[in-house]
């Protein structure tokens, strides 16, 4: 049995017409294509929370500048 579950969405009308071409040029469903566009956006919001996260840290160890992070690297190699 597959784990999916089915959602309502609300989008624009001229997003639907811009995803009716897309879904045609690239062989895919709209489910396919929403689906790949929503676990982008979640890596992409989790890759941003991790950089600022890291962010914060180095800031507090004050690496700040790129000869910062090469002096760090060097240290550790």
């Amino acid at each position: 049995m597959r784990n999916v579950q089915s959602i309502s969405i609300t989008i624009p009308t001229n997003l639907v017409e811009r995803l009716d071409k897309l879904q045609k040029v690239e062989m895919k469903s709209c489910s396919g294509i929403i689906t790949e566009a929503i676990k982008q956006y979640v890596e992409w919001q989790q890759y941003k929370r991790i950089q600022k996260e890291l962010s914060l840290i180095a800031k507090a160890k004050n690496i700040i500048t790129e000869e910062n992070v090469n002096k760090v690297i060097h240290e550790l190699r």
